[in-house]
């Protein structure tokens, strides 16, 4: 090989890792207040509140559209795949806000067997909450649901 196609392949491998790192350093800060009350609500109930209803064809088409062009979806898409939930086998379904419509929306992700990077504890399900200005997602939340 030479050093040409070596830096090529550097390179290449470097934009992926970059486009990684950017969308995590994107990803909104939690507090440790906020966390610990997430996942005592994510163990007491894995029913979705009454504020959300499943998404039509037009609106699941149109989040698609704005989580694929958006740094911040493909971010939370990463997040998702980092703990092996992008899967054929995964059931995807997305919900869109009673009172917001399309501008807040929620990707429920439920596999057949438990995942994470976490080798205390798997989780179920995964959900993303994303908030959306005009074309452009503002930002994205993750809740992990898992049963004891």
């Amino acid at each position: 090989m030479n050093r040409q196609s070596l830096w090529q392949r550097w390179s290449g491998l470097a934009a992926g890792v970059s486009l990684l790192v950017v969308g995590v350093a994107w990803m909104p800060a939690v507090d440790a207040d906020t966390a610990g009350s997430n996942l005592a609500q994510s163990e007491a109930s894995s029913a979705l509140p009454e504020i959300w209803q499943p998404a039509s064809a037009e609106d699941e088409a149109l989040v698609w559209q704005f989580v694929l062009q958006s740094p911040l979806g493909v971010a939370a898409l990463n997040q998702l795949a980092i703990e092996g939930f992008i899967s054929p086998v995964c059931e995807k379904t997305l919900y869109t806000h009673v009172e917001y419509g399309s501008f807040q929306t929620l990707l429920q992700v439920q596999c057949p067997t438990p995942g994470g990077v976490s080798t205390a504890r798997a989780y179920d399900e995964m959900r993303v909450t994303f908030n959306r200005f005009e074309d452009t997602i503002n930002d994205f939340s993750v809740e992990r649901i898992y049963v004891d």
